[in-house]
């Protein structure tokens, strides 16, 4: 079936007015406003590119943050007594004061283990400690003091009393002396708190996420 001449002049028309769009959107996209558009685009698609860069840049500079947290967090570790209950670590805390008394020539009279303290600051961090009574001179004394400061582990004197008294010109201690000795051991936190830990760092992670990107 031939097309008629009514229905060639429609079928002509719509072949022009495709033309004339696509002149119409072929010397928009090439026209100064057209390429202004583009620019437009290259500058968001740039602005992408370089916060992206900018998160990259960030998340070694807190890699390396952890890292070097997670390190000073082992070396605390180190200087900890062993053991995650207070019962371990009160038994390793007046081995080690029985090694000093011997080293240093001091005799304890009396030991007695005191209620271990969690540290307000500190999920894990816990403190126990052991009152003991001395018999020593002061000569000994110091050289006990001095073992307690230098060890490994990190140990405190709490409380001391020092009775003296002056003997043929001499002063000396009246025994016995009295000392509280404290070091610290890690346990665990509760889980509902070791939870809660997590989820305030992984919100703390997604703001700062957040506040990188619209930056």
């Amino acid at each position: 079936m031939k097309a008629g001449t009514r229905e060639k002049r429609v079928l002509y028309a719509g072949i022009a007015i495709a033309v004339v769009i696509m002149i119409y959107y072929a010397a928009t996209l090439f026209s100064p406003g057209g390429e202004e558009s583009l620019e437009e685009r290259v500058a968001t698609q740039e602005g992408l590119l370089r916060r992206q860069r900018e998160l990259v840049v960030r998340e070694d500079f807190y890699r390396k943050r952890i890292e070097e947290a997670e390190s000073g967090i082992e070396k605390i570790q180190a200087r900890l007594l062993p053991g995650n209950n207070a019962t371990v670590g009160t038994t390793e805390l007046q081995r080690m004061l029985s090694e000093f008394a011997e080293q240093s020539g001091v005799v304890i009279t009396t030991r007695s283990n005191l209620q271990e303290k969690r540290v307000a600051e500190s999920d894990s961090l816990t403190k126990v400690s052991v009152r003991v009574g001395l018999d020593c001179t002061l000569e000994d004394l110091v050289d006990f003091l001095i073992a307690v400061k230098n060890h490994d582990r990190f140990l405190k004197v709490e409380e001391m009393a020092i009775n003296t008294a002056v003997q043929q010109k001499q002063m000396v201690i009246r025994r016995p002396l009295n000392m509280i000795i404290a070091g610290y051991i890690s346990i665990p936190p509760p889980p509902e708190v070791a939870a809660k830990t997590g989820e305030e760092v992984a919100d703390a992670a997604a703001a700062g996420g957040r506040e990188a990107v619209r930056r």
